[in-house]
């Protein structure tokens, strides 16, 4: 290559870095990202489910009590007799101003003298239901389904249940 062409070429060479477009600048942004960290959702029983006093008509059948959350009433079917006091339970969950799903187990049961006696917990909306907690607190009120076997054993029965409580 004569010495012509070798200037020739760096001349095209330092022309097509110094073309328009050719020449990157580089630049920055800059963003903000926040978090907030919510205080651990606490809950206390006000109320523990009571369904009272019940009574089957006769030993072939059994039947149905009924707490229902929503209105905090109570429901027997035609086998059974209902009397005494009842409630439905009451937890006041506080915590950050946030929604909170409220999720349960589908059954539970309640055991004493006989065989245990089967349960479904009943929460307005059903479980996965999302309630909200505000000015740091709410109150939930959880009933059940209660099936009362055939030729139940007469005697107090008692059971637990479990509410899983999670900002939404």
């Amino acid at each position: 290559m004569s010495a012509q062409s070798r200037i020739a070429a760096t001349g095209l060479i330092a022309a097509a870095l110094l073309a328009p477009g050719s020449v990157r600048a580089a630049t920055a942004q800059t963003g903000t990202a926040q978090a907030q960290v919510l205080e651990t959702i606490q809950f206390a029983v006000l109320l523990d489910m009571d369904f009272g006093r019940v009574a089957l008509r006769d030993n072939v059948n059994g039947g149905i009590v009924v707490i229902d959350p929503a209105s905090t009433g109570r429901s027997c079917d035609a086998a059974l007799v209902c009397a005494g006091s009842f409630a439905a339970s009451q937890l006041e969950l506080t915590g950050s101003d946030a929604d909170v799903q409220v999720t349960f187990d589908p059954t539970f049961q309640l055991t004493g003298p006989g065989a245990p006696i089967a349960a479904e917990p009943q929460f307005p909306g059903g479980s996965g239901t999302v309630v909200r907690i505000s000015g740091g607190r709410t109150v939930v009120k959880l009933g059940a389904r209660l099936h009362v076997n055939p030729n139940q054993a007469p005697g107090v029965y008692t059971g637990q249940f479990s509410v899983n409580l999670e900002y939404y």
